[in-house]
């Protein structure tokens, strides 16, 4: 399970925004030098997600965020790959049907089916890759001053 000290940055009606340096992926990582991640990070910027929640937190607290392991590479595989393997195939399909027009009017038509295909999936395993916040772990690092 992957975790992520976050830091929260605003309150929502239904959840929170939160920020955070992605740095504990970098340290067990040895493409440093080719990852764009990384270089974010050496640039400061931080990375801004929006959490469902039901619980109270207040601005400036940390809290531990955790996503189950390999739903971040099953839900890149669906929303990028169905729509490019639909769209390959329903052009190799439309190319021996109908040639070259054929081929770019199925592969755009199945890269259209493919986003609709990943999209319901993707809200049938939303709760699944959805991150959460990990029970018991809430760290107060702000203090307000008025």
């Amino acid at each position: 399970m992957s975790q992520e000290i976050v830091e929260i940055v605003e309150i929502g009606d239904q959840g929170v925004w939160v920020e955070a340096m992605q740095q504990s992926a970098c340290s067990s990582c040895n493409a440093r030098s080719g990852c764009g991640q990384h270089s974010l990070s050496k640039l400061g910027r931080k990375m801004r997600l929006w959490v469902p929640t039901d619980r109270h937190f207040s601005v400036g607290e940390q809290a531990t965020l955790t996503l189950p392991d390999g739903s971040l590479a099953l839900s890149a595989l669906v929303l990028y790959g169905l729509p490019l393997l639909a769209m390959i195939l329903l052009a190799v399909i439309g190319h021996g049907l109908a040639g070259e027009p054929g081929a770019v009017i199925s592969g755009l038509l199945g890269l259209v089916i493919g986003f609709v295909i990943a999209r319901k999936v993707s809200e049938l395993k939303k709760d699944q890759w959805q991150p959460q916040f990990k029970d018991g772990c809430r760290h107060i690092s702000a203090v307000t001053v008025p």
